[in-house]
């Protein structure tokens, strides 16, 4: 278990674990490996406090359940995604509006990922008017995603939940053993199912 100076909250659709490829799902590793770290499952929460509700590991901290002082990573629109290939790959705080701007002095508290498809996320974000009171980041991703032809992304800037948490602590300025060891970790998911996908054809 790896420990961190800020935890992370995973708001993940109710229909993400359910998918014929859950084994791959990549928001367990991140709960598994990192601490603290909590996964909810749901499509909405009342406020940032109910969605912090069974997070043991930062139960009773007062200051966390302001939803500013958390920073949300936030999809970006399609109009951002064709601008991306002339932007170098980084974390960018964004308005209200979406656009591009200087970051805050304050530190961020928590992190918080939305887990699921794009049109899922893009639903989970719409659903909790809260999330509009954290801060706004975006991720421009050094790489494409390791899932390849496992999971095809609407996007090509798109990654999977666990690829831009770790990416996003990098360029926070966390450990950069982090992002590697969590990489690897599902880089190993991943050839797994491939075998096990693969023996099952085989066999059929």
């Amino acid at each position: 278990m790896i420990d961190l100076p800020l935890p992370i909250l995973i708001l993940q659709h109710p229909q993400e674990p359910s998918r014929k490829d859950n084994q791959v799902s990549s928001a367990r590793i991140l709960e598994e490996t990192l601490n603290p770290c909590h996964v909810a499952v749901g499509l909405s929460w009342r406020n940032l406090e109910q969605a912090l509700k069974n997070f043991d590991a930062i139960s009773g901290v007062e200051e966390l359940k302001k939803p500013s002082l958390w920073a949300t990573l936030y999809l970006g629109t399609k109009k951002q995604s064709q601008h991306e290939e002339a932007m170098e790959s980084g974390l960018y705080y964004l308005d209200k509006k979406g656009n591009p701007r200087e970051p805050d002095d304050a530190p961020i508290g928590g992190l918080i990922l939305l887990d699921g498809t794009w049109a899922q996320a893009k639903t989970m974000w719409w659903r909790n008017a809260w999330l509009l009171k954290t801060k706004r980041i975006h991720l421009v991703p050094k790489t494409k995603s390791l899932y390849g032809n496992i999971r095809k992304e609407p996007r090509p800037e798109c990654v999977s939940t666990l690829e831009a948490a770790a990416e996003t602590l990098s360029f926070m300025g966390i450990d950069p053993s982090v992002e590697s060891t969590l990489k690897v970790n599902f880089s190993k998911q991943l050839e797994e199912y491939k075998k096990n996908r693969h023996s099952q054809r085989t066999e059929e």
